[in-house]
């Protein structure tokens, strides 16, 4: 898949689930972020955030309308649950059959980034957003906001989860970012004998430790 319109659940106003998180607040930081991985991937997004809508039918449909308004090969909904305190986890819905495995595999995505319960694939009919796109469709739950695990470990594992999110929507791989070899530093020594006093070894000392230079005054 190459082209995708991703966006956040809820809306300003039509608020979702709260807890150790705001739903709303989360998802409109997990939608651009994917979508910036996904474009590192060379894939084509549209992100969309509702901002207008004033009640729970205007904001599904407002939703749906932009998502149907784009040319897109997958629609996804990004949501984050509420319901099971002790427990939590991830879990990624679908409407048509065609759609659960890769329901699946990004449910277990999210799951192994986070190290949260994989609730799996679920299949919904009853969904909105799920209904009215008329392009492949799902709809991710990241994690359950009232959930104090489940939150610690979205806050650690932000950036982790997001590409998680993004390379299995794509099915690429993201680069590896190279960290620079740091250069082993040299330990010179100066000896005080070679000056005419300490002060000066010290003052020596001093001029090389500016450069970068590890010094240790030997006394002798």
């Amino acid at each position: 898949m190459d082209e995708f319109v991703i966006s956040s659940g809820h809306a300003k106003v039509v608020r979702g689930a709260s807890g150790y998180l705001d739903e709303v607040n989360e998802a409109r930081k997990v939608v651009p972020k994917v979508a910036e991985y996904l474009k590192e991937l060379d894939c084509k997004v549209h992100t969309f955030n509702d901002d207008t809508s004033k009640t729970q039918r205007d904001n599904i449909n407002t939703i749906v309308k932009y998502h149907n308004s784009k040319n897109r090969d997958l629609d996804v909904s990004v949501h984050f649950n509420a319901g099971t305190k002790k427990v939590g986890g991830t879990e990624v819905l679908y409407y048509g059959d065609e759609n659960k495995e890769l329901a699946a595999k990004v449910s277990k995505a999210i799951s192994e980034s986070l190290g949260i319960k994989e609730r799996g694939a679920k299949k919904r009919t009853d969904l909105g957003f799920l209904k009215g796109t008329n392009k492949p469709a799902i709809l991710i739950e990241v994690c359950f906001v009232d959930t104090k695990a489940n939150a610690d470990a979205y806050n650690k594992n932000f950036d982790k989860c997001c590409k998680a999110i993004a390379e299995t929507l794509s099915g690429k791989k993201l680069k590896e970012e190279v960290k620079p070899v740091e250069k082993k530093k040299v330990l010179h020594k100066v000896q005080v004998g070679a000056f005419s006093d300490e002060k000066n070894a010290a003052k020596l000392a001093a001029e090389l430790k500016k450069k970068g230079y590890s010094v240790n005054i030997i006394k002798g």
